[in-house]
């Protein structure tokens, strides 16, 4: 069995490598809080790209962007013991 390429991803799932590389690092900047430090040691980028990177991190708009698609909240378990 030989490793997926990127030409795979490209035409398989019709997005290019590259965007779901730099959603992915989107989602570990705002996963970490922010580490700079982390996200250079797991994707093996500068600290001035990290920074790119973790700065969208407190950005008003990505908060309001995850609010709206989290989905539901979990309704809260009600202590019957009360």
């Amino acid at each position: 069995m030989e490793p997926v390429s990127h030409v795979w991803i490209n035409d398989v799932l019709g997005i290019p490598a590259r965007r779901l590389r730099e959603d992915r690092l989107l989602h570990e900047a705002e996963a970490t809080g922010g580490d700079p430090r982390r996200i250079c040691d797991l994707f093996g980028l500068t600290v001035g790209a990290a920074l790119r990177y973790t700065a969208t991190v407190d950005q008003a708009g990505l908060v309001e962007h995850n609010l709206r698609n989290a989905g539901p909240r979990p309704n809260a378990r009600v202590d019957d013991s009360g």
